[in-house]
């Protein structure tokens, strides 16, 4: 016979777990804060009992709040980002005036710890992005013969002492390992990777990747970047270029450097100019086309100018092939990219937050 057992259970002997609660973190980390969205399906959010559109408290709404208020914001729901059925987005952000190399793992980790707190969401996965401004990219040339992984964790560290004049010791290295070509590596602050680690082990989260800006655009939108065109991220006030030489077929990665916008949108003869001295630079062809992924001002996807006013360093390295001209294309597919995009509200956490709903 069998036996009832929610009968014979007192109640308030387990605790209630919602099973079929999906969603996921997306983190934006940048020197400026950090931003936190959680996305979830609309199953997950019903069962929460009290939660608003949001999901969580909404900090900043009242001016009453205190320190607290100054210190985290919520931004409401883009009505471009609402679809019928789903619930919207919770999107928490905090600023840490400076991440210095004074702060500690564990001070960052209270940091990001109180985000995803104020989030909601309980210990749901977490995917984080890296803003380009605390990430170093460089080319790793794999040695002669070498076969061991050791060989070529060795040679990279070697190649960042050479560039940053540093030991590769307070860095957690990455990097697409090949023993046959030369190969990315980026390096991430290692207090930051650990205080990501330790604020997702104490609220019991899994933390499932850890992407940089650059690298998680690359991984993307690489099969639509042919060898004559080159792909690059614009965030906070920095153009990162990846510069690819060879045929379509074959073409590679050949490097990655990192430009400072001299204004927020430089008009277009100073871009083309940047990109043919990074091409002499390199040792490249210039390309014919430019795959730009975040907010791509508008001037540089109008028509190009004529071949006099994008400078002579341009004219050298296109050639009479390409006239000088570089056309200018805006990687945005996706509701989320194209408002987060277009919002003059976000800050450079937040854009990465938002961006990451793409991948």
């Amino acid at each position: 016979m069998r036996r009832n057992l929610s009968r014979e259970m007192p109640r308030g002997s387990l605790p209630r777990l919602q099973l079929w609660q999906r969603g996921k973190f997306r983190l934006g980390l940048s020197r400026a804060g950090v931003a936190v969205l959680r996305t979830e399906t609309a199953r997950g959010a019903a069962t929460r009992s009290g939660a608003g559109l949001f999901g969580a408290r909404r900090a900043g709404a009242d001016a009453s709040a205190g320190a607290h208020a100054r210190t985290s914001s919520s931004v409401p729901p883009n009505p471009a980002l609402l679809v019928a059925g789903k619930p919207a987005p919770a999107f928490i952000e905090r600023a840490w005036p400076d991440m210095s190399l004074r702060a500690t793992p564990d001070e960052l980790a209270a940091q990001i710890g109180d985000a995803l707190d104020e989030a909601g969401g309980g210990a749901l996965p977490v995917h984080v992005t890296f803003g380009d401004d605390l990430v170093r990219y460089f080319i790793v040339t794999p040695p002669p013969n070498g076969t061991r992984f050791q060989d070529l964790r060795t040679a990279a560290e070697v190649r960042f002492q050479m560039l940053y004049g540093e030991s590769a010791a307070a860095w957690q290295l990455v990097a697409d390992w090949q023993a046959a070509a030369p190969f990315l590596a980026c390096a991430v602050p290692q207090r930051l990777h650990t205080a990501l680690h330790l604020a997702a082990r104490a609220r019991r989260n899994c933390l499932v990747s850890t992407v940089p800006n650059f690298v998680g655009a690359w991984n993307r939108w690489r099969r639509r970047v042919g060898g004559a065109a080159w792909l690059a991220t614009l965030h906070d006030g920095a153009l990162t270029l990846g510069v690819v030489e060879g045929p379509a077929r074959r073409s590679r990665l050949a490097a990655v450097r990192t430009l400072m916008l001299p204004e927020q949108a430089p008009p277009l003869a100073w871009l083309h100019e940047q990109l043919a001295r990074t091409a002499l630079l390199d040792n490249v062809p210039a390309p014919k086309v430019l795959h730009v992924h975040g907010p791509c001002p508008e001037i540089w996807q109008q028509q190009a100018p004529d071949a006099a006013s994008a400078g002579s360093a341009a004219r050298d390295a296109s050639g009479a092939a390409n006239h000088g001209e570089i056309a200018v294309r805006a990687c945005i597919d996706g509701r989320a990219v194209r408002a987060a995009s277009s919002d003059a509200r976000l800050s450079p956490a937040a854009q990465l937050a938002w961006d990451s709903l793409a991948r």
